[in-house]
């Protein structure tokens, strides 16, 4: 199998996989990955039920330019493009309207829970950049200022996008959120949030190898 053909199993296998989930749907959500070799970024088609995909129908763009695939490229490229520009170390992006935390995006609020370790390493906080028109350059207003040192950024009114090193990890990074989302919603309803207290939440956030500020760190 050649490297192109790789890349679009892949493409199709995570579609497939957010569907099934139901973190994506026929008319919204769509996910990339960007050959660095080539600049050539292959994405998933506008308004096409994912679970239907086939390799044939993944659009390959060069810059803004559609050179392959049989159906047409998502308008919101544009979104991943700005994301992978923030994010040299990057090759995939997921954009989604994950219900739980598109709540937040639809509320113009940034994400920042202090009551789950999860959370605490993956993201620590989640931003929300301001409303952007879709299908037009202004969608990705302000996410590349946020994608530089976050892996998950909320739209507002509109969703959320993550970026990874590999497709499988930016979804992975995507699923983790929405579960904690989806967790936090319940125990709101169940009863008092308790919080991690200061101390261990700096502690955990500083001290574990696999934080978000570690990861982050400027050696």
């Amino acid at each position: 199998m050649n490297k192109e053909m790789a890349i679009k199993n892949e493409v199709v296998l995570y579609a497939k996989l957010l569907d099934a989930k139901g973190l994506v749907n026929p008319l919204e959500g769509n996910i990339s990955i960007l050959d660095r070799e080539t600049g050539r970024l292959y994405i998933t088609p506008s308004g096409t039920r994912k679970a239907f995909l086939t390799e044939d129908k993944i659009a390959i763009m060069e810059g803004d330019k559609q050179i392959g695939g049989t159906l047409k490229h998502s308008s919101e490229y544009i979104l991943h493009n700005a994301a992978l520009r923030a994010r040299p170390d990057c090759n995939a992006v997921v954009h989604t309207h994950a219900p739980y935390l598109t709540a937040f995006a639809y509320c113009n609020k940034a994400i920042k829970l202090h009551c789950s370790t999860t959370f605490g390493l993956l993201y620590e906080d989640i931003p929300c950049i301001p409303y952007g028109k879709p299908g037009t350059i202004h969608i990705a207003d302000g996410l590349e200022e946020k994608m530089k040192d976050h892996d998950l950024v909320l739209l507002a009114n509109h969703g959320c996008v993550c970026a990874a090193g590999r497709l499988e990890k930016a979804v992975a990074i995507l699923e983790a959120g929405e579960e904690v989302m989806k967790i936090y919603s319940i125990a709101k309803a169940v009863g008092e949030v308790h919080n991690i207290s200061d101390v261990d939440w700096e502690e955990l956030c500083n001290t574990h190898p696999g934080s978000k500020r570690n990861r982050y760190k400027k050696i």
